[in-house]
């Protein structure tokens, strides 16, 4: 099956991906809503990202993509008029409030349309690859979190709102046709990072957003000590994208004996590692405090400040996580030298002025 389909194009993971099946010599169809100029530069990047020349952007096919429209706005005909690997990457990535009604409409009711147009048009011998995330488990975090489809479970039983609209897509998805007949792989992804050999990354999302939040504060004033509530084994399962595209192509492509899995390794990152790093590249002390230590030593101002403003990425940092995988499906664990490099890459090239 050498069609392969990717909505999303724009996005972290969509263009890697696109960037990795060109260069395995695949026909690719890149679904965006940006135009087709903007595409082929984010894929021409990804390319230089993953070390494959950016010619090969030259390749692609680009139809846009509108999640609201009947059969997505697409030119159903060319689009599925073979076999296929659908892969369905877009998605709308915020842990912001006041956001709920829009993730409602791209990550769920979006999801529901791309699921019933590939449906309706994709021709016998397709596959439909859905990237959800791992942390759509919420906050149901003791135990190991199994790779099977999800039960319904309310709002306030999620970090944000964002793990909640990956958590109702894929309860849609279980019921579907396609799941029924074996045609479904989820894909379920870890925090997603930059490059693990060069620790460039072509986002500012997840482990970003934190960090642009300590070097803001760190370089306005430096020295100072911060407190973070940490669980006391708090850890990341952090998944650079080279490694975790190199695990998403054959297994979109293998035999399945079930539909669910984990793209992450059971060997992660723990918090303490994660704050000794950061610490060693900004002039700023990150420590994790449990809750009952910071009951007993209030935040001081700057430290309640500073709290504030990394609220909604840090409170992944009050989990201790434990997803089941396979080797099949895992890339390489983060070792702390490519930890470094991933700090240090985007301290050194990626923050803002």
């Amino acid at each position: 099956m050498n069609v392969q389909v990717v909505d999303g194009a724009n996005g972290f993971v969509g263009s890697h991906l696109i960037g990795a099946l060109l260069a395995r010599g695949d026909e690719v169809i890149a679904l965006a809503r940006a135009s087709a100029e903007v595409v082929r530069r984010r894929v021409a990047d990804a390319l230089r990202c993953l070390g494959f020349e950016e010619s090969l952007a030259g390749r692609l096919r680009v139809r846009r993509l509108a999640l609201n429209e009947p059969d997505l706005g697409l030119p159903v005909a060319e689009v599925f008029a073979e076999p296929c690997a659908y892969w369905h990457t877009a998605a709308l990535v915020t842990f912001f409030p006041r956001r709920e009604e829009e993730l409602m409409n791209v990550n769920v009711a979006g999801s529901a349309n791309v699921l019933a147009t590939y449906e309706r048009r994709a021709r016998p011998g397709s596959r439909y690859i859905f990237i959800g995330t791992a942390y759509q488990c919420g906050l149901g975090t003791e135990g190991r979190v199994p790779e099977n489809w999800p039960a319904h479970a309310p709002p306030d039983r999620f970090r944000n709102f964002y793990e909640y609209s990956k958590r109702e897509a894929e309860i849609a998805l279980a019921r579907s046709r396609s799941v029924r007949e074996g045609a479904v792989l989820t894909a379920r992804l870890g925090v997603m990072v930059g490059h693990s050999q060069t620790g460039r990354a072509l986002t500012d999302y997840g482990l970003y957003d934190f960090l642009r939040v300590m070097a803001f504060f760190a370089r306005r004033t430096p020295g100072e000590r911060v407190r973070l509530p940490c669980h006391p084994d708090a850890n990341l399962h952090l998944t650079p994208i080279d490694t975790t595209v190199s695990r998403l192509l054959p297994l979109a492509a293998a035999d399945l004996d079930r539909p669910v899995f984990h793209v992450v390794n059971g060997e992660t990152v723990p918090v303490r590692d994660l704050f000794e790093v950061i610490n060693a590249r900004l002039p700023i002390e990150l420590v994790p405090a449990t809750p009952e230590q910071i009951r007993d030593e209030p935040f001081n101002r700057f430290e309640a400040v500073v709290n504030m403003r990394a609220k909604y990425t840090a409170t992944y940092f009050r989990h201790h996580y434990d997803f089941e995988w396979r080797d099949r499906a895992a890339p390489p664990a983060v070792t702390p030298a490519v930890l470094d490099r991933l700090v240090s890459w985007y301290v050194r090239e990626g923050l803002p002025e």
